[in-house]
């Protein structure tokens, strides 16, 4: 960018490095109008037409919107080179520390622990017992760490980690007598696999939860009732409550227990689909990890999707862009479209796309 502002416009490194801070800033068209109007007069002072000007100051306004500095970008290389040193020799001390530190970077938590899986490592789930105030590293696992309970913050991190050091919990009123932990967030642990150790089905845990008295003001007496025989979680419903109370999921991708069906219907695996030839029509089907619509893409969206085996790349062309503005992750997309390859790099352009 400073090496067009200096060449076609005649611009000092001063002006020109003004000019890319002004693109940068995000500030809108009054603030970028006076660079506009110099870089204009300046190109047109060396010959340059003024349409050829305007256009390419167009291309250098599109490109600032996420530009940076070549000190910047050599800041970036030593980080992804760190990282993928680390993923290479140590994933899980890598996923542990990622967990760790979110909100960050690209992926949500649960996409990196499913790619962490792929890659061999095992991630155990939430364990009233076992879990430690962060994830942790336990025999070469990663053990989801009790920051993920929304709610609990760290008073009731330290109230469950406080008792545990006396002695682990006997059962559901052990915790709750020796925690106090409100029942919302008894409640929380349970459904999000947390007391499974125990070997009682979470909905019988909630059950026997309901029961108990065991606040400061309340008397210390059962609920006399009759046993229920209640129905235990699916496979898909423990998963589900999994993602809905800590936003990660240490099971499969959801798209595992559907993949005999989608074959049947002509779907294709995104392993599969990097050995498709160009040209070739697939369907794909996975669930919304990014959604990108750079600046100087001219209109053109990007979708990541992921499914159990890894991730697909979806270019979304503009005529298509307004049958689909769903921006949240996580949701369900099915999609039809034409196989394009560069180099290693597989795309599939898309046809059609249905959200579910």
């Amino acid at each position: 960018m400073l090496t067009v502002a200096r060449d076609l416009a005649g611009l000092t490194p001063g002006e020109g490095e003004r000019l890319r801070r002004a693109l940068g800033s995000g500030k809108g068209p009054e603030a970028i109008a006076p660079f506009r109007e110099a870089f204009v007069a300046g190109a047109r002072a060396r010959g340059v037409s003024e349409a050829t000007a305007s256009a390419v100051f167009g291309q250098l306004e599109a490109f600032g919107g996420y530009s940076f500095p070549k000190s910047h970008a050599a800041a970036f290389a030593v980080i992804v080179y760190q990282s993928a040193y680390l993923k290479r020799y140590h994933p899980a001390a890598l996923l542990v520390g990622l967990l760790n530190n979110q909100p960050m970077g690209f992926w949500p938590p649960a996409v990196l622990v499913r790619d962490a899986r792929r890659h061999g490592v095992r991630v155990t789930p939430l364990d009233i017992q076992a879990s430690e105030a962060r994830c942790t590293l336990e025999g070469g696992a990663v053990r989801l760490g009790l920051n993920y309970v929304a709610g609990l913050g760290e008073a009731g991190v330290e109230r469950i980690l406080t008792a545990r050091r006396a002695r682990p919990f006997a059962d559901l009123a052990d915790l709750c007598r020796r925690t106090r932990l409100p029942k919302p967030l008894v409640e929380t642990l349970i459904l999000a696999g947390a007391c499974d150790g125990w070997g009682v089905e979470r909905r019988q845990l909630v059950w026997q939860l309901g029961t108990l008295r065991y606040e400061a003001d309340e008397l210390d007496l059962p609920i006399p009732g009759s046993p229920v025989e209640l129905p235990p979680l699916s496979a898909g419903e423990q998963q589900a409550l999994q993602m809905a109370l800590l936003g990660v999921s240490t099971g499969e991708h959801v798209l595992a227990r559907w993949r005999e069906a989608l074959t049947a219907r002509g779907y294709t695996g995104s392993t599969s689909l990097g050995q498709l030839p160009a040209g070739q029509r697939a369907k794909v089907a996975g669930t919304v990890v990014v959604h990108q619509a750079p600046p100087a893409a001219k209109g053109y969206h990007f979708l990541t999707l992921e499914d159990e085996e890894g991730f697909i790349n979806v270019i979304i062309r503009p005529h298509l862009v307004p049958l689909y503005r769903e921006r949240r992750t996580g949701r369900l997309l099915t999609v039809e479209g034409i196989v394009q390859r560069e180099g290693e790099v597989v795309n599939l352009v898309a046809t059609r796309l249905t959200p579910h």
